[in-house]
């Protein structure tokens, strides 16, 4: 059976990082973003998908399965933002509604939809410290990450839904500290290996330094 990673969100660190690693570690690779991108390599695959529509992220699933089969490992790493400055509730109704679709809903449906074709699937959801920590500036992004570790909190804890796993990564700096914009693509790709090669689920929210 085929070890199949899926890398939503495929940026220059976390997920080119990931792709690397699971590549490395003989996994077959899909990542999945906005911007196509051409690859050349029987083992990787990019697909393109908008995850502000969560309705995009099934047919994604239904092309990993049909090239290769069912995904054991799910990485989502995408995200959106919308500045809100100072006032936290100056975000547009429609971006607010984008930005949490592609922090919260398109993940729910991605870990749904690769859960229903492998109990054993291993989810992997990008967090930060805003789950925990209220930025009035970061509003949109704080909403989505915390509806999220609750969501992947609950999967983890549900005995029906065991093999599988699910968590919440967030990695800090070495003081402790929100990684901000220094976050560590190694690292987090790192981990998530060594996640996914556990079979038992561990504590859901993942803090880590690096």
């Amino acid at each position: 059976m085929s070890k199949i990673a899926v890398i939503f969100g495929s940026g220059a660190r976390i997920g080119q990082a990931s792709a690397k690693k699971f590549l490395s570690a003989g996994y077959k690779v899909a990542t999945v973003s906005r911007t196509p991108q051409t690859t050349s390599d029987d083992d990787l695959v990019h697909l393109t998908a908008d995850l502000q529509d969560p309705s995009t992220i099934e047919p994604i699933f239904d092309q990993v399965q049909q090239r290769w089969g069912a995904p054991s490992v799910v990485v989502y790493n995408a995200y959106g933002m919308y500045p809100t400055g100072g006032n936290p509730l100056s975000a547009p109704i429609n971006e607010f509604t984008k930005t949490l679709s592609a922090n919260t809903i398109s993940a729910y449906a991605a870990a749904s939809a690769s859960y229903k074709r492998n109990n054993q699937v291993a989810f992997f959801y990008t967090g930060n410290a805003l789950n925990t920590t209220v930025m009035p500036t970061l509003v949109t992004l704080g909403v989505g990450k915390t509806a999220s570790a609750h969501w992947i909190e609950a999967a983890a804890k549900s005995e029906q839904l065991r093999p599988a796993r699910f968590y919440y990564i967030d990695q800090r700096n070495q003081a402790g500290a929100p990684a901000g914009n220094a976050v560590n693509g190694e690292a987090h790709a790192d981990l998530f290996l060594k996640l996914a090669e556990q079979k038992e689920q561990g504590e859901p929210i993942v803090v880590f330094k690096a």
